[in-house]
């Protein structure tokens, strides 16, 4: 795999009503001829269908493939699906392996033993780890001594939460693949400001995680935005962007509204524990996760007149309460 490259994302399904088979079609085949040669999906991507219309469409290309899993503690049913992958994408290996989420009762012998048996069966070429946090990754290391990759979400925005893990992977060699790029584009730095004369914010955040040596996951049907994807990724601003530290500490009571990307909003602490309406993972889970490895993603929060609002992160903010009644939280806060 080359480092630096730009990605294309083919996880389409958080919007369903506006996706289109046939614009998908010419999207994957587009970036195929044009230099992106690296997809990445997932086996819960339309439930499989993704996997089934890249290996209809573009499978005798030369591409790579990297392929999200969901995390089961059974190797059998980790192989089987596997076979159940390779069969969808026609092909004989997939390039990059990496389960989609991590799990609180994970066993990282098996994943590292899973891992190295399908390399040594020529099924995958080499595995990663996708919305794993810096413990975690620092864990299945001590495991896993063969070539790793990363997945997260990773912006300007969120950059202060992340810097330990992009530390870690760059002083280790591990290439970290980047979605949601432009999430929550800070509105107020100056050094932006200037290069929003040239750049939009998408822009911006592709040459700036570039210049970060990491690979960008750009995801639309729109054929003139990926061309102009491509056209600004060559590009290098020599202007350093000065990210202040927005990972603030928030005070738990002043916090009044919660807001969730599920739609599943609990009003209280005991209805998130009977999670009647099946979130899932369910904040209790979550939180015996929080306390075994820490926080997968961070808290966002805005500033209002005189309380703050919880942008994102409904189920882990009430498993943060879960786990131990606090009286801040750590959040990045969005302008």
């Amino acid at each position: 795999m080359h480092k630096n490259k730009l990605i294309f994302g083919t996880g389409f399904n958080d919007n369903p009503k506006k996706f289109s088979k046939k614009k998908f079609i010419n999207s994957i085949n587009y970036c195929a001829d044009q230099g992106i040669d690296i997809f990445d999906t997932a086996d819960n991507y339309f439930n499989g269908k993704i996997q089934t219309i890249i290996g209809e469409e573009i499978s005798r290309k030369k591409i790579s493939i990297i392929n999200k899993f969901q995390l089961i503690n059974d190797k059998e049913i980790l192989h089987k699906n596997l076979d159940r992958a390779l069969k969808k994408l026609r092909r004989e290996r997939i390039d990059i392996y990496m389960p989609h989420w991590p799990k609180f009762d994970m066993n990282y012998n098996l994943i590292s033993d899973f891992a190295k048996e399908s390399i040594g069966s020529s099924k995958i070429k080499y595995f990663g780890l996708s919305n794993f946090n810096f413990q975690m990754v620092k864990d299945f290391r001590k495991i896993f001594k063969d070539k790793l990759f990363i997945q997260l979400e990773l912006n300007i925005c969120n950059y202060n939460f992340n810097k330990k893990i992009i530390k870690y992977c760059k002083n280790n060699n591990i290439q970290i693949f980047a979605y949601k790029v432009s999430d929550n584009f800070p509105k107020k730095i100056e050094s932006i400001d200037k290069l929003k004369q040239k750049y939009n914010e998408y822009e911006i955040s592709l040459i700036w995680l570039k210049k970060k040596k990491i690979s960008p996951i750009i995801k639309s049907l729109n054929l003139m935005h990926i061309k102009k994807n491509l056209d600004v990724f060559e590009n290098y601003f020599k202007d350093v962007i000065r990210i202040k530290n927005n990972y603030i500490s928030v005070p738990i009571s002043k916090i009044k509204k919660l807001n969730s990307g599920s739609n599943v909003i609990y009003k209280n602490i005991k209805d998130a524990k009977r999670n009647k309406k099946k979130l899932f993972p369910s904040p209790i889970d979550i939180s015996k996760e929080i306390k075994i490895y820490g926080l997968l993603k961070p808290f966002f929060v805005k500033k209002r007149e005189n309380y703050y609002e919880l942008l994102s992160g409904q189920a882990r903010y009430w498993a943060y309460q879960i786990l131990k009644k606090r009286k801040y939280l750590k959040a990045i806060l969005v302008e």
